[in-house]
Parts: structure tokens; sequence; C-alpha cells
């Protein structure tokens, strides 16, 4: 800006000069002392327009320095919020070796037709686990683990294994990463009830009483009588304890898929077959046991609508099934360093009148023998009712120096026609699938806080065939398999 005395004086000399030379107007005098404070007034006005300005530039610039200082701000806290999200995120490794030595009597071979004994001494498995989880909000969480779980020196890759999806986290194979659980709990605001949605593949395996024995925290949700296995679905929970006055009393909607069919060139698309999903609905109710600091109890109802024939390669739906269950369990009982647990359980079936013929072995003649296999039953019409018992305990010795080591016993029994949704068993063999008797004796030898061994015997006396399987007649069988093994477990 051009300086205002500058310009006041070129028009006072323009006017003078103007009233001279080119004007015969008079020529306007004004004292020398007001001319003086028109000056002096006219700078400081300079003065304050000068410091307006510098004052201006001054506020640009800090405004550039806060917009800089607001970017680098917002550049901060992306990458706190970055780094607060992957610190988060825990994880937590488990890594087991067991060996085993099987011997069993009385299996019946499918190729000669015939009852052989047979052993499996020196097998040797080794599982690895990786567990994450992370407190996102408040109100949300995640959890998840990927699972390695392979035979020692493994060149075969197993052909078949009933149920598949279940239990493939669950049945050694070879090197491949499996995704036994992935799923978020997240508790729903503003409601007049507490309601949590736990959404993903589920905490559905290795569940109450499981954590007696693998000396562990309990892991899973559902009593591992009725239910043990890998499963995707959708539960609701509703808090209850503010209403009941029961302590970590809730009620439980569950849904999932037990069979889910898929087209074979059309991922997208069901199956041609005609075959229906076998959906799963249940509702569970668990509490504290009043008085019995710790404790647990959950009744259990489970429902399957539309069983198929084959879990891997299904041709027939055959019925439904209901489950009906009781689950007690108490820590250290009266300060007595006994655990205790109590599971019943019991089912129906609701055949709906189909049936396949299923290969048994072959015949002299080297043709398949086929047999009639409804649910539960070889004539796709007769409904039946199976049950079930699972108990034990667990006692803490009071030795110190030795880490306070444990020992414990369990037993289950199952009726002819009893079944279970436990194909993701932690055991190879499936015991608490058995229709006939299960006693197991453990001894737990902690070595410190993160590793500690196992070692057991366990005897399986069954009484009838197909446990673990929904199709069929069961017949009487003397089979029986006893399994001696060793473990060593590390977690962190």
């Amino acid at each position: 800006m051009k300086k205002i005395t500058f310009i006041f004086a070129l028009l006072l000399t323009l006017n003078f000069l103007a009233t001279n030379s080119f004007s015969k107007e008079k020529m306007v005098v004004i004292p020398e002392s007001a001319y003086k404070a028109i000056l002096k007034r006219l700078d400081t006005l300079q003065q304050k327009v000068d410091t307006l300005e510098k004052e201006k530039e001054a506020t640009k610039k800090k405004q550039e320095q806060f917009n800089k200082s607001l970017d680098d701000i917002y550049d901060t806290l992306d990458e706190v919020e970055t780094k607060t999200i992957k610190d988060k995120l825990n994880w937590g490794v488990e890594l087991r070796t067991r060996v085993d030595n099987f011997k069993v009597t009385d299996e019946f071979n499918p190729s000669t037709g015939e009852h052989d004994d047979y052993s499996a001494d020196n097998r040797w498995t080794t599982r690895f686990r990786l567990n994450m989880s992370a407190e996102l909000l408040k109100n949300l969480s995640f959890h998840g683990r990927l699972t390695v779980y392979k035979n020692w020196a493994n060149i075969h890759k197993a052909i078949y294994y009933p149920y598949a999806d279940p239990n493939s986290a669950h049945v050694p194979s070879d090197t491949s990463l499996k995704l036994d659980r992935a799923y978020f709990d997240w508790v729903v605001p503003n409601l007049p009830v507490p309601v949590a949605l736990t959404i993903g593949r589920q905490p559905s395996s290795e569940g109450p009483s499981s954590e007696f024995k693998e000396n562990r925290l309990r892991q899973s949700t559902y009593p591992v009588l009725l239910f043990d296995g890998e499963a995707d679905g959708v539960v609701a929970t509703v808090g209850l304890e503010r209403f009941l006055k029961l302590k970590n009393s809730g009620l439980r909607f569950a849904y999932g898929k037990g069979y889910q069919t898929q087209d074979d060139k059309t991922v997208y698309m069901d199956a041609r077959y005609g075959i229906d999903d076998l959906n799963v609905f249940g509702v569970f109710f668990e509490s504290e046991i009043p008085y019995l600091p710790g404790s647990l109890m959950v009744l259990s109802y489970v429902r399957g609508n539309d069983f198929v024939d084959n879990p891997v390669d299904p041709g027939k739906n055959l019925g439904d099934m209901d489950l009906l269950g009781i689950h007690l369990q108490a820590p250290n009982i009266l300060d007595s360093s006994f655990d205790f647990f109590f599971s019943w359980g019991m089912n129906f079936s609701h055949p709906n009148g189909k049936y396949v013929n299923m290969p048994v072995g072959a015949g002299p003649d080297g043709k398949p023998i086929l047999m009639p296999m409804g649910l539960l039953n070889d004539d796709g019409k007769g409904g039946h009712t199976g049950w079930a018992i699972y108990t034990g305990f667990r006692y803490t010795t009071p030795f110190a120096k030795l880490n306070y080591p444990k020992f414990g016993f369990e037993y289950n029994h199952g009726g002819k026609y009893w079944f279970s949704f436990t194909q993701g068993s932690t055991e190879l063999y499936n015991k608490l699938a058995t229709r006939g008797d299960v006693f197991d004796f453990y001894y737990i030898q902690p070595l410190n806080k993160y590793l500690f061994c196992r070692l057991g015997y366990t005897i399986l006396n069954y009484n009838y065939t197909g446990s673990g399987w929904h199709i069929g007649q069961p017949l009487e069988t003397d089979k029986s398999l006893k399994d001696f093994y060793f473990l060593i477990n590390l977690y962190f």
C-alpha cells in the first residue's frame, strides 16, 4: 500500500500548481501548526495500518502453522490408533506332542467279514495352535484359533473322515492350517436386557468339563457330552443375572449347520440332488450353582432337522433328532481339592421313512455286501431313544515341591441308541460317543506355569456297533479298545 503521507503531500503540491498556473481561483492557505497536526495524524494512521498488516501476516502464518500441526496430529492419531489396535491383538501358542499305544480286540474287518485283533504301538502326533484375541471396544471383542494337527512323518493324506467339517482341526492329517475358531462377541448397546451376539466359527469344542483333564480354564460354551466340535453359526446370549439373582446366569439361542449342500460346479448354488441342509437349533440355560463358587449348571436342548445319510457324500435326508442334557460341575468342593462333574443326556430320533443301502464289506464273489440303514434303524421307520451319562473327578495334591500334581478319573456310558454331536473330540476314538462303557484314568504333572505332561490309560468296552454314527441299527459287539498314552503340552 502507498504511503498516506506521500499521497497527501502530492495532492497539496498539485493543488498549489493548479492554483498558481492553471487556475485563476485563489489558493487556500492553512496554518503551519494545523498542517503539521494533519501530517502527524496521517503518520499515526499509517503506523496503525502497518501494524494491522503485520498482525494479519502473523495470523496467516499462525493459521498455516496450526493447519500443519493439525495435520500432524491427525497423522499421529492414525498411527496411534493403528498401533493401539495392533497392541490389542493378543497372541498365544499351544504345542502338544503325544504318543499313543492302542490295542483293539474283536474289530470287524469289512474286507474279510471277520473280527480281528490289532495294535498300533508308538503312534506319535503333534498339534500346534495359534490363538488370537482382541478387545476392540468395551462391548466388542474378537477371538480366533488356527490349528495344524498331524501324524509324525505323515506321507498320506486322509481320504475320508466322517463329519469332515466339525472335526477338521481335531483329527490329525497333514501340515495344512485349519480354521478352528474365528468369531466376534458384540454386546448390543441400549437394550433393556443385556444381549450379546457371537457370530462366526464358534467356541463349540472342548467345553465343560474338559478343562479339568486339559488342565485349563474353561475354553468353550457347550458341555462336551452333548456337543463337541467345530461349528459355524450365530448365538444370542441374554443375561439374566439381574432378574433371576443367579450368578452368571444366561439363556443362549444358537443356530448353525450340520451340513450345507453345495453344487459341484457352481459354488453359490445348492446341490442338485434334492438334499436339504441339516439345520441345527439349540437353547441353553446356564448359571452358577448357588453356594458353590465357580460352579456351573447347564440345561441343554438341541434340535437337528434333516439329517443326511452320509455327511461326506449324501444321498438322502433321513429325519430329525432331539437332544436333551443336564451338566453340573464344581471345582474344589468345600476346599477339599476335589473337582467333580456329572452330565446326563438323551436323544430322540424321528425318522422320515427313508433309508440307504450302505456297503459294509465284500462277499465271496467280490461283490459289495449292502446293509439298509436309516436314522438309528434299518428300515427308515422306527424311532428310538438313546441316553448317556458322563461323570468324573480330579484331585489336586498338596505337594508344592512337585508343582501340585493332579490325578483324575472319568467314566461314561452310552446306551444302544446313543448319539450326540461330539465328532470334534480331542480323543481320536471319540470316547463320549461310545455305546458301552469307558474308564479313563490320568495323572497331570505340571512342570512350570507354561508346561505340563499327562499320563493316561483309557479302556473302551463297546456293547453295540455304530458309536458316533446316526445311521443303521446298532448290533451287539464285544469290541474293546485300550490306549496307554503320554503327552507333553506347552501353552502361553
